[in-house]
């Protein structure tokens, strides 16, 4: 009874072997795109949290400066979201394109690699005094604000107040301010 164990063993062994190989096999040729998409998300991770750093420094008590737990989270699903989409690319390649001159897992690779690149430039360029951030700037999106620590949710509560005010200092009676007023546009009519 032993010997079978032993045996069932290294058969189980053998067959995990085989399929870890040919899983190493399938993937090693998207290895290099792999890599460089993973330095490229860690960079633009890295010129996140400088930027933190930048507009914690620049206004003091709207940012920590520091590197969350939850943002590292968001790293790693980015990751596996790259790998499962330049994985795909690939397959789509060899097994639905087969002998087509497409190269999809290197297109994939090219966008996350821009999309990165445009990101990191972003926050390079936010918060940043300098005259080359200042030209980035007029065409991309600043990022300090994503920086403060604030809730949304109450900037948001503060804009509803703030209308209530002012309809009742001009008398609209629940009326946003964005919506004419009825009891007008009733008279306008009649007349």
């Amino acid at each position: 009874m032993d010997e079978f164990f032993r045996i069932l063993g290294d058969r189980m062994a053998q067959i995990m072997f085989a399929a870890w190989g040919a899983l190493c096999a399938f993937i090693a040729p998207m290895f290099p795109f792999v890599i460089i998409c993973t330095l490229l998300i860690l960079a633009d991770c890295y010129t996140a949290w400088d930027l933190s750093r930048r507009v914690k420094k620049k206004y003091p008590g709207q940012a920590t400066g520091k590197f969350k737990s939850q943002e590292m989270g968001r790293v790693f699903v980015t990751l596996i979201k790259v790998f499962a989409a330049i994985i795909l690319a690939s397959m789509v390649e060899t097994i639905i394109f087969e002998g087509a001159q497409i190269h999809l897992a290197n297109i994939v690779a090219g966008a996350v690699c821009f999309w990165q690149v445009w990101s990191i430039l972003e926050n390079e360029s936010s918060c940043n005094d300098a005259k080359w951030a200042k030209v980035l700037q007029k065409v991309m999106v600043d990022k300090t604000e994503r920086h403060f620590d604030i809730d949304l949710s109450e900037l948001k509560d503060m804009s509803g107040s703030k209308d209530a005010e002012i309809n009742a200092i001009f008398g609209n009676s629940g009326a946003s301010i964005n919506e004419p007023n009825k009891d007008t546009n009733d008279n306008a009519n009649q007349g």
